[in-house]
């Protein structure tokens, strides 16, 4: 009975164990994109400076997640471990050879890769560790969890290396980030202004509708604006192209008719001398040289007179 008990005691802490690890393996797996993303994002910035891209490493990433967990967990954000291990101690047990080291980390609520790269960027000193030549590999761990009282931020750690071994990656061209964030839109408005950034120079074709509209050459950022868009769906699409691979984005943008503006008689949503030009020609002519519209009608009497034109002049003077 004893040997039966103690082996299903056993038996459940194993299972609870295994619970665990197989729950923290596939968090891990959840945040590697957004890992890669990061990492690509600072390949663009090196790669802008002429400088080689940083490989990954498989321990410094595993130490860096393990410490933006150990933040979420513990509720703290500093270099130091909960403990009290400082971080060069922590990479140093983790059996990485150190020639050179440096840790960047990052918090941003809700979770957003490029707000925290930018963030980043932003700051000296991290800015310095990101662009150092004096490293060539780095880890890169994202955990998302509860920090004080907040059940959605995420924590970012960078820790950087030297390895006099380490292979330079080679760089496989894709888009790195874009804006906006989701692939279908609804707007209510016929300007739109789209944006992407890549993780080495290409050149960037943009696309609506299936018809060319912008080219650009050997850039690692590229915009399109979109102004005066009919009602409807439409179909945007980038493509960026280097010497051997390409990748693309798109999205699909479905504009809402939207009701005319008085007084904006030739459809920029703004009333302007344009507009006043148009309707001074309205307001002389005879009823029979002109169609008649209802944006000219402002108090919709079935007629274009004196009682409009005071009523534009007054939307014009606005």
């Amino acid at each position: 009975m004893n040997k039966t008990y103690y082996f299903s005691g056993y038996f459940f802490v194993f299972i609870l164990i295994l619970s665990c690890f197989t729950s923290i393996v596939s968090a891990a797996d959840t945040y590697a994109e957004q890992e890669q993303q990061m990492l690509d994002l600072i390949n663009e910035e090196r790669n802008d400076l002429g400088l080689e891209p940083l490989n990954i490493n498989p321990i410094l990433t595993q130490v860096a997640r393990e410490h933006s967990r150990d933040m979420i967990e513990n509720d703290y954000f500093s270099h130091d471990s909960f403990d009290g291990t400082l971080f060069s101690e922590r990479i140093r047990d983790s059996g990485y050879v150190i020639y050179r080291i440096g840790e960047n980390i990052a918090m941003n609520y809700p979770p957003d890769v490029v707000k925290a790269h930018e963030n980043l960027m932003n700051s000296p000193g991290h800015r310095a560790n990101i662009l150092s030549s004096s490293y060539n590999e780095i880890g890169i761990g994202i955990w998302v969890g509860e920090y004080s009282s907040y059940s959605n931020t995420a924590m970012y750690t960078q820790d950087f290396g030297w390895n006099p071994d380490a292979v330079v990656p080679e760089i496989t061209l894709s888009i790195s980030s874009f804006e906006p964030a989701s692939r279908n839109i609804v707007s209510d408005s016929a300007d739109m202004f789209f944006t992407i950034r890549t993780n080495d120079v290409c050149d960037a074709t943009w696309s609506v509708d299936g018809s060319i509209v912008k080219t650009e050459e050997d850039v690692t950022r590229s915009y399109y604006s979109m102004k005066s868009a009919s009602a409807g769906e439409h179909d945007i699409e980038v493509t960026v192209t280097g010497s051997s691979e390409n990748d693309s984005v798109s999205w699909s943008l479905e504009v809402e008719a939207s009701e005319n503006m008085k007084g904006d008689f030739d459809g920029d949503m703004d009333v302007d001398f344009d507009d006043f030009v148009e309707f001074a020609e309205v307001y002389e002519s005879t009823s029979s040289d002109w169609n008649y519209s209802p944006i000219f009608d402002f108090d919709d009497d079935g007629n274009v007179d004196f009682d409009d034109f005071v009523e534009f002049a007054g939307v014009y003077e606005d």
